[in-house]
């Protein structure tokens, strides 16, 4: 059996719903935890130096995004630039002492938001989540770059909600 387009447009309701959420709660914050960027960077590069290059496709944004977001994070002495020993041209980024000291605060303090934000939930309703969060992020980030759909007909104006109508007979 394989997913409807109907479900489909409520899970892809569902996390974009998420998303706008987890971002409202993050402005809230008046700066006081770093963005997911940010803390995508150092805890990639908390484990090995990375080349930007390979930090931009590592967190699947532009390497523009990866370009400013170090410069902010060296500015802030968190990590640093240092030589590739592949590739005397190229630089690979590498976190310093302070870097993780502030990943890791900032792993706490996230820690404490979703506790506090989540009293209602155990251990067993989290695990559930997060399982079903990996696997919708595995399967999307392993699905194929061709659509069923040509872009063209979405990027027209036509909105997905009445172009699934177009190609699934309602059932209710």
């Amino acid at each position: 059996m394989s997913l409807s387009e109907r479900r489909a447009a409520q899970l892809v309701g569902a996390v974009e719903s998420l998303i706008r959420t987890v971002r409202f709660v993050a402005a809230k914050d008046h700066g006081q935890a770093m963005t997911g960027t940010l803390a995508g960077i150092l805890k990639a590069v908390s484990v090995t130096d990375l080349r930007p290059g390979d930090l931009a496709a590592q967190l699947m944004v532009a390497p523009s995004v990866v370009s400013r977001a170090v410069a902010a994070l060296e500015a802030d002495g968190l990590v640093q630039r240092r030589p590739d020993p592949d590739d005397a041209r190229a630089c690979r980024i590498g976190i310093t002492d302070l870097g993780r000291q502030r990943l890791s605060e900032h792993k706490q303090y996230l820690l404490q938001r979703v506790v506090a934000a989540l009293p209602d939930w155990d251990d067993d309703e989290a695990a559930l989540a997060a399982q079903v969060l990996s696997r919708l992020d595995l399967s999307l980030a392993s699905a194929p770059t061709t659509h069923p759909v040509p872009a063209a007909k979405v990027l027209a104006g036509t909105t997905a909600l009445t172009l699934l109508d177009q190609m699934e007979p309602a059932t209710v």
